[in-house]
């Protein structure tokens, strides 16, 4: 028996959206050797644009936890990340995906784990920060502000943005990753200009 045109439309209608997007190919997020990153992995983010700065890296300003920032030199590397994408089957690091961003292999004072998590604004200045001290954990609304995603820049470059859409329920803030310089400290927030980078493996992984 033939179904009506009207039922079979209904029928794709319905269909759940977790089995639509499950059969989507993800673009992945590549290196500056045009390999894809992977979960896990360690990389350094080192800036597009030479000649202000060098890569990322932790921060101490004397207390817990530490602030995530960018070297001042530019010969300066940073200190690798590591990436987890919020879908834990995924192989490689999908772009405009939710992943969490843990700095790789890191031992300090600080007794904890070292996600990048986005704080709350400063009070006299209203500024957003991103310290390192969160934890690895499930998605949730307790959760919601240890989210980023890896997004092109118009000009074809990466760019790390925070915009979580893994909580249903908590609509937060949404922007672009940039440097907020304060007291000759390269500090990473959010800005209305984002800083522009590429990755680099680790040689040693």
């Amino acid at each position: 028996m033939k179904l009506p045109i009207l039922t079979i439309s209904l029928i794709v209608t319905f269909i759940p959206f977790s089995l639509l997007s499950n059969t989507a190919t993800s673009t992945p997020v590549y290196d500056i050797d045009g390999e894809p990153l992977t979960p896990g992995s360690g990389y350094y983010i080192l800036p597009l644009i030479r000649g202000n700065g060098g890569g990322v890296k932790n921060y101490w300003n004397g207390s817990c936890p530490y602030f995530v920032a960018q070297a001042n030199s530019e010969v300066d590397r940073g200190r690798p990340v590591q990436f987890y994408p919020v879908n834990p089957d995924e192989e490689t690091i999908p772009l405009s995906t939710d992943l969490n961003i843990e700095f790789y292999d890191l031992i300090t004072v600080c007794i904890q784990q070292y996600v990048w998590q986005l704080g709350d604004p400063v009070a006299d200045s209203g500024l957003r920060y991103i310290t390192a001290g969160g934890v690895l954990e499930n998605p949730g609304d307790e959760t919601v502000n240890r989210w980023f995603k890896i997004e092109t820049h118009p000009d074809g470059d990466y760019k790390l943005v925070y915009c979580p859409t893994v909580c249903e329920t908590s609509r937060p803030v949404c922007g672009d990753i940039g440097v907020l310089s304060q007291g000759g400290t390269r500090f990473l927030g959010l800005s209305d200009k984002p800083f522009r980078v590429f990755f680099a493996r680790k040689l040693d992984d």
